[in-house]
């Protein structure tokens, strides 16, 4: 056998052994569903409710062979029937840390018009995943794998076979832990899930009452137990430095916080001061990720002694004009004239939860990022050559009543248009406006400064010649 040989079957056992671990998570998301009861929902819905055993790869060696028990529950539209075709959008809705299946199951009556998947983590893992070690074993030790996120996208896999679910359409929306979970699947997972609307989720556990509850499936922060991606689970848990590392592909989100939140404070997403790399506002600045991020004076189970409403309330996941979806483009907002001031998260988690009004943080009370800014979806022109999109700020009763604001824009999720790094753009407005922009060296072009008003306004971008 010559030498040459010997390598080229060397070469071809390693390629088939990457193969083999590439596919390793689809050999095991074949999860085998028991029927638990099905009932009527809200609205003429169906709500049918599964369970499953834990599964090797899914779950920890110790809890799979201890039977650990998973239930899911779907709320199915009223108007789909048996056999029907026509695609569908879904969501996964996240419960709260504690929460057991049954008292979810009425979860599945959210958001009428789509397939709601609503599943339950027992283990209070964050929808994230834990160490091998567990149960039993020293979380200091071994390596924390992301077991849960494994079981939520075998789920959507699962599902997908069962219903009509439309893959462009697939979104993720949770409260608490829930929201912690929609804001790190969003932006781990931007080529499954279209958007994301998460409320007062946790973005940096370590500055956070619940650091304790975490170490216990983590590890402790000192320790540094590295993640099944080779990264410390306590950085990949901080969503701005995640943020800094993968957000090439960033999908939309929505965040809410209360300032007045003591179980999971506003610094998770303000500050704290000097937090490395930066604050989570910060990182979806700096990397232009879309977002609208919202905040007001509630603590994390209490509404706000004076009620403060951030907009004319729209659903990015079913509004007829301004929806989310994977075979479509949308709009990064930075730099809004219109911003408030989020202050650096200092002052604030101070007494408890049905103690409003006695923290001492800076910045605006009430505010938010990107506040009233829409787009219309249905009019994008993303072709090689050129790219178009409608803006404009909401006039509703809660919408902007001033006479106009700008935004940098930055075209996200491009289907066709072609944008390579360094490369020149000259864009226009129907109003008028003109401008020249360079692509950076990720290929984001931002065009900045565009002039938005309550009426429609066309942006349009070119290839500079």
């Amino acid at each position: 056998m010559t030498v040459r040989l010997i390598i080229l079957i060397i070469i071809v056992a390693i390629l088939m052994s990457a193969s083999l671990a590439a596919h390793a998570v689809d050999a095991i998301a074949k999860l085998e569903m028991t029927p638990v009861e099905e009932r009527a929902g809200d609205n003429g819905r169906i709500i049918r409710v599964v369970k499953h055993k834990a599964v090797a790869g899914m779950d920890s060696p110790g809890y799979v062979a201890a039977g650990q028990e998973y239930h899911v529950s779907v709320g199915i539209p009223a108007t789909y029937k048996a056999g029907d075709t026509k695609k569908i959008p879904a969501i996964l809705v996240l419960h709260g840390f504690g929460d057991t299946w049954q008292a979810i199951v009425s979860f599945a009556n959210f958001y009428p018009e789509l397939f709601v998947i609503v599943p339950n983590d027992p283990l209070g893992t964050w929808y994230y995943g834990y160490s091998d070690q567990l149960p039993g074993g020293d979380p200091n030790k071994g390596m924390v794998v992301n077991y849960t996120e494994r079981r939520l996208l075998a789920y959507l896999d699962h599902f997908q076979k069962e219903y009509p679910i439309d893959a462009n359409r697939i979104y993720v929306a949770g409260g608490s832990m829930g929201g912690t979970g929609a804001t790190s699947l969003a932006l781990r997972y931007p080529k499954i899930f279209a958007g994301a609307d998460a409320k007062k989720g946790a973005t940096n556990r370590i500055h956070c009452k619940w650091l304790n509850q975490c170490s216990t499936i983590w590890g402790n922060v000192d320790a540094k137990v590295t993640n099944n991606d080779g990264e410390n689970v306590w950085d990949w848990q901080n969503m701005a430095w995640f943020a800094s590392k993968h957000h090439q592909d960033a999908t939309w989100l929505r965040t809410a916080h209360g300032r007045e939140d003591v179980s999971i404070p506003y610094r998770q997403v303000a500050g704290p001061p000097g937090v490395q790399p930066m604050s989570f506002y910060d990182a979806l600045e700096t990397f232009k990720i879309g977002h609208q991020c919202l905040w007001d004076q509630s603590s994390h189970s209490k509404r706000p002694p004076t009620p403060f409403t951030h907009d004319d309330w729209w659903d990015a996941f079913t509004d007829a004009t301004c929806y989310l979806a994977l075979d479509k483009s949308f709009p990064a907002f930075t730099k809004f004239s219109a911003n408030g001031n989020p202050g650096t998260g200092a002052g604030d988690a101070v007494g408890t939860d049905n103690d409003l009004g006695d923290n001492t943080y800076d910045g605006d009370k009430d505010g938010g990022f990107n506040r009233f800014l829409r787009w219309n979806t249905t009019t994008i022109v993303d072709e090689p050559a050129t790219y178009a999109i409608d803006l404009k700020l909401s006039s509703g009763a809660n919408g902007y009543k001033g006479a106009g604001e700008r935004v940098d824009v930055t075209p996200r999720r491009l289907q066709k248009f072609a944008i390579k790094p360094g490369s020149s753009f000259a864009w226009k407005t129907s109003t008028g406006q003109t401008g020249e922009a360079k692509a950076d060296a990720e290929s984001l072009l931002t065009l900045p400064a565009v002039k938005v008003t309550a009426a429609w306004t066309t942006l349009t971008v070119t290839p500079k010649k």
